[in-house]
This record gives C-alpha cells, structure tokens and sequence, in this order.
C-alpha cells in the first residue's frame, strides 16, 4: 500500500510539472506569433486573445483534459457581454481562455500587471487592473476599469467571488460587480466551470489526473435597469448574479 501511494505521489509530481511546461510552452509560443501577426495591425488585442485561446485549447488536448460545453447558443453574436463565472481553481483563467468563444478582458489585481513579462502580457493583451486595497481607491480604479470596458466595445469576464473557493462551493459575491454591470449597461452571461477544483484544488500544488473532466456552462443572458445604482438595487442584481451561477452549478 505504501509503494502505490509513493507511485501515485510521483505520478502526481509528473504530471503536475509535465501541464505547467505545456501551458508555459504555448503561451511563449503563442505570445510570439502574437508578436509577428500583430506588426501590421492596430488592434493587437485580437490577434493576442485569439491566439491564447487557440494554444489553451491545444494545451488542453495535450494533457488529455475532457472538457463538456454546454449553453454555447446563449453567448450573443457580435454584442460585447459580461460574463460572470465562480472560482474554484487556478485553471479556471485557462479555461476561460480557451472555452469561451469570443475575445475578453480580464479584470485582475493591479500587482499582477507589475510582474515581469506576465504584466507586459496582460497589457498588450487588453486586461484590465484594478485596485483592491483602500476603497475610495478601488473605487475610483473600478469606474476607469468601466469606462475602458465601454470604449473597447469587449466583452469582460469577472469572478465575482474574488477569490478561489475552498471546498468548490459557490462563495458570496462582492458588491462591486453590480456597479460594473449597471455602469457599463451590458447583458451578463452566468458561466459556471465544475470539476477544476477536481483536478487542481485551491491548497496545494499538484494536480489529480485521475479528475481530467471539467463541465463549463453558460446560462441566458441577463437584463437589469441601468438607471438604478442605489444600495437596494446593487444587493438585488448581485443576488440574482449569484442565484444565476448557483442554477447552472
């Protein structure tokens, strides 16, 4: 019993190491095709997302991941939407990035886009920081983070949660993600990803590759009065955010 366990354990460190060399190999790669096909064009931010997308889906197969989509006829054609998605594990980026159809943003912490490279990436890639330590600052850094949402007509994906679920359960929701979507006037798209905390939970840094299956479903897209931002209203549309996820979970 104890030489199965020390066999999985290495078979856990191989694997683990062996997924963060694929990842990291088709970023760089996908990075510097970005580089090359973007020369000659002003809109970098699509030729950057799209082939991030391309290369995660690739990096996906390659580690044997079974991904099951399901609600795709719910994204709206050609209308920039808010998608809103939970938290469970550090690969839901990844597979934000490769299983959503469309091109997107980010919203992430301000500190992420101060690290070497990856900071120049999120930058040329069109993410957007925010800050989240004193609130008049994070306040004031939200309605900028709004008003270039709107002036890239993209759509943006947010993880209300704010941060990785423990145990996969759907955490609650931080207010600000209704003063996003009321101020940008967008539809938001509910998105619940099931299974990555699975396969790479929040503690710890290996991966279980016996749990390969992820499920990612997108709801209908959701309306609110964008006339309204008083305190009432914004506890309103972000319980109904969550009550969205929570139905597709």
């Amino acid at each position: 019993m104890r030489t199965q366990t020390q066999m999985y354990k290495l078979y856990q460190i191989f694997f683990t190491l062996f997924s963060w060399l694929t990842f990291v190999f088709a970023w760089m790669l996908a990075t510097f095709l970005s580089i090359l096909l973007s020369m000659d064009t002003k809109n970098k931010e699509k030729v950057f997302n799209t082939m991030e997308r391309v290369f995660s889906r690739i990096s996906f197969k390659i580690i044997g991941m079974k991904v099951a989509l399901e609600g795709l006829e719910n994204i709206p054609k050609n209308e920039p939407v808010i998608f809103i998605a939970n938290h469970q594990s550090m690969m839901d980026i990844k597979l934000s990035l490769a299983y959503i159809p469309v091109n997107f943003s980010f919203i992430s912490k301000e500190a992420i886009f101060h690290v070497p490279v990856l900071g120049a990436y999120m930058t040329v890639s069109g993410h957007i920081p925010i800050k989240r330590e004193e609130d008049r600052k994070a306040y004031t850094s939200l309605i900028k983070a709004i008003n270039e949402l709107t002036a890239k007509q993209k759509s943006l994906v947010i993880f209300p949660e704010g941060t990785r679920s423990e145990d996969g359960t759907l955490g609650t929701f931080k207010r600000g993600i209704s003063l996003i979507v009321l101020k940008s006037k967008r539809r938001v798209v509910p998105m619940a990803i099931s299974g990555s905390n699975r396969f790479m939970p929040k503690h710890g840094f290996l991966s279980y590759p016996e749990n390969r299956n992820v499920k990612i479903s997108f709801g209908k897209p959701l309306s609110f009065d964008n006339s309204r931002t008083d305190r009432e209203y914004t506890i309103y549309v972000t319980n109904t955010l969550r009550n969205a996820v929570m139905e597709l979970l």
